[in-house]
């Protein structure tokens, strides 16, 4: 499995580095996780017009939380060889993102 980040991902992810400094290795660490085959805590989301859409809970070393209270990644597995990093934020200051938000963001890759 090759893991990719997308543009939208990226911007989330510079954005999130000024309040929490160790976030890329949290990343990273989901990263070699998600190569392995392995699935962290996550689940399928539904009604994503048949993508295979992921939400998994990453824990926050930053602020020593574990993955209930520190970060939601979304991703998305396509044509079974790549997993796409499409959205992520922080638990404790965005409750969630709407299931339509995230179908619209994955449709865009």
């Amino acid at each position: 499995m090759r893991v990719v980040s997308t543009s939208e991902f990226e911007a989330l992810t510079r954005k999130i580095r000024k309040t929490y400094r160790l976030v890329d290795q949290d990343i990273a660490l989901l990263s070699a996780k998600l190569k392995d085959g392995v699935r962290p805590k996550d689940y399928q989301l539904q009604n994503m017009g048949g993508m295979e859409v992921y939400k998994a809970r990453l824990p926050n070393t930053s602020a020593r939380v574990g993955a209930r209270g520190g970060f939601r990644v979304v991703y998305r597995v396509k044509d079974g060889a790549i997993i796409l990093l499409l959205l992520i934020w922080a638990k404790s200051r965005t409750v969630d993102i709407p299931d339509h938000e995230i179908g619209r963001i994955a449709r865009l890759y």
